[in-house]
């Protein structure tokens, strides 16, 4: 759930696994893969600490050309699957009183976002 959550960067920005490597990106996708950690373990879910960097590390070690299905989804037109993948995220938290100020940004803007044109 939460590398799917973390590649919505990919999609927001329209650019492939090479935006991972930029260490601004990287510190914002770490903040939201944490923001994922915290409510999967309030959830029940046994997660390794160190999962959130980890994550980062598998994005930005990916080929730079490789893209998430949410990425293939907005330049292709098609509706994005961010309520499954980050919306959840934003639900959750609030469910269980964690905050999660990266996933209250992102999951609007994903709403907003219409596909890739130019």
């Amino acid at each position: 759930m939460a590398l799917d959550a973390v590649t919505a960067l990919g999609a927001l920005t329209a650019r492939t696994a090479e935006i991972f490597r930029d260490e601004a990106i990287a510190g914002l996708a770490r903040q939201l893969a944490a923001e994922c950690v915290a409510v999967g373990r309030a959830e029940g879910a046994d997660l390794p600490s160190g999962l959130a960097a980890d994550i980062v590390a598998r994005l930005g070690g990916r080929s730079a050309g490789a893209g998430s299905s949410m990425l293939t989804d907005r330049i292709a037109g098609r509706r994005l699957e961010w309520e499954a993948r980050n919306g959840v995220i934003q639900r959750l938290g609030a469910r269980h009183g964690i905050a999660t100020p990266v996933t209250d940004v992102i999951v609007p803007l994903l709403a907003a976002c219409g596909p890739v044109t130019g």
